[in-house]
């Protein structure tokens, strides 16, 4: 049916806000990062994420183990469980790579004499250099860390309602300098810091003999 003068306009505008709109949506879809598969065997590496190792000690050791208290019964866990306080095993997706992004992730925290802990990795260059926001059930905080020439720095932290043996949610916002920090879907703590911005990518991390269980990651771009 033919258009004319404002009508087609108009019509012509809604069409192209609605294809704009329809991408955006599209494109803030989070991204399911599966790092321990229901389908693979118990004591199988990780098939979502890359291990490495910040820090001090030896390499670490992923595996999938049972959880009944996360999503398809499964989890990752760092099973080597050395007891130093600085050694941060960590699992880094191969994607996305971005420098604004939401990130969540679900845990079991179930023992740790030096740590219980659980983190995400932001803006990962190499284990040198990153952002990581850990939830230390041990000592009751919720803190934001900058890795930087791997110097470690703590941006902010707060006491938190941390529980063991429950299932929990650890969630990060990050766009530019701003870092906004959740726990179960709850604003917990705001941050600002610009020392790196540029794009890096997603994982997530234990720390020294904590024995927790992680499920899936979850990322949505917003670059």
């Amino acid at each position: 049916m033919p258009c004319f003068g404002r009508l087609c306009a108009s019509l012509v505008s809604s069409a192209i806000l609605l294809a704009v709109a329809g991408g955006l949506a599209a494109a803030a879809k989070p991204l399911r990062i599966v790092l321990s598969s229901p389908l693979v065997d118990v004591g199988s590496g990780p098939d979502g994420c890359t291990p490495a190792i910040s820090g001090f000690g030896g390499p670490p050791v992923w595996q999938v183990q049972l959880e009944r208290l996360l999503l398809d019964g499964k989890a990752l866990v760092e099973m080597s469980r050395e007891a130093k306080p600085n050694r941060l095993p960590l699992c880094i997706a191969d994607r996305p790579v971005a420098a604004n992004v939401e990130a969540e992730v679900s845990f079991v925290a179930h023992d740790g004499r030096v740590a219980r802990a659980v983190g995400i990795v932001l803006r990962f260059a190499d284990p040198q250099d990153y952002y990581i926001v850990e939830a230390d059930l041990l000592r009751g905080r919720v803190r934001l860390l900058r890795i930087l020439n791997g110097e470690y720095r703590e941006i902010a932290g707060r006491a938190a309602a941390l529980a063991m043996d429950k299932s929990q949610t650890l969630g990060v916002r990050v766009v530019g300098a701003s870092f906004t920090v959740s726990l179960n879907g709850e604003v917990l703590l705001e941050a600002r810091d610009s020392a790196m911005k540029g794009p890096g990518r997603v994982g997530v991390s234990s720390r020294a003999d904590s024995f927790t269980s992680i499920g899936d990651l979850f990322i949505t771009v917003l670059d």
